[in-house]
C-alpha cells in the first residue's frame, strides 16, 4: 500500500491541510504512530484536515497508538478524535464506509478501555457517550 500523496493529504489546498502534508507526507504508519507517541493532541489535530484518502490510511496508526500502553490518560487526544470523526461523519460519510467497521471496533475498544483514558476527561463532557454514539452512527455504515 502506498502512501498518500500530497493532493490526498491536502485536498483542498488550505493552510491546515498544508500542516497536516508537512507532518505526514511520505511516513509510514509506524511513523506515524511515533508522531502520535511524540505529541498525541498536537498530531491529532491534522487528521481532521487532511483529506479522507489520507485519513483512511492513517487510521490504522491512530489504533496502535491508542492501544498502546502511552496512550494512558490521554483524554486530549480522545475528546478530540471523537470530534474529528463526528466532524468527518457529518461532512463526509459516504468517504468513512471503507473503514466504517475499524471505526466501529476503535470506538468498542475506547469505550471497554475507558478508565484508561478518563483522568482528565470530565472537561470535555460526556465523552464516552459520544463514543456510544459514533459506534452505533459507524456500524450503519457498514450496513450500506
Amino acid at each position: 500500500m502506498r502512501h498518500p500523496t500530497s493532493q490526498e493529504i491536502n485536498p483542498h489546498r488550505d493552510l491546515d491541510g498544508g500542516e497536516a502534508c508537512a507532518h505526514f507526507l511520505g511516513k509510514s504508519l509506524e511513523e506515524a504512530e511515533a508522531l502520535f507517541r511524540e505529541n498525541s493532541i498536537h498530531y491529532q489535530e491534522d487528521l481532521m484536515w487532511m483529506g479522507p484518502v489520507a485519513f483512511r490510511y492513517y487510521l490504522p496508526a491512530v489504533v496502535q497508538y491508542i492501544q498502546r500502553d502511552e496512550a494512558k490518560d490521554e483524554s486530549d487526544f480522545i475528546a478530540h478524535l471523537a470530534s474529528t470523526f463526528e466532524f468527518r461523519l457529518e461532512h463526509e460519510p459516504q468517504e468513512l464506509s471503507p473503514v466504517a467497521e475499524q471505526l466501529v471496533a476503535l470506538c468498542g475498544y475506547i469505550m471497554e478501555h475507558w478508565p484508561k483514558f478518563e483522568s482528565g476527561a470530565d472537561a470535555y463532557g460526556d465523552v464516552r457517550s459520544r463514543y456510544l454514539s459514533l459506534q452505533q452512527a459507524f456500524s450503519r455504515l457498514t450496513e450500506k
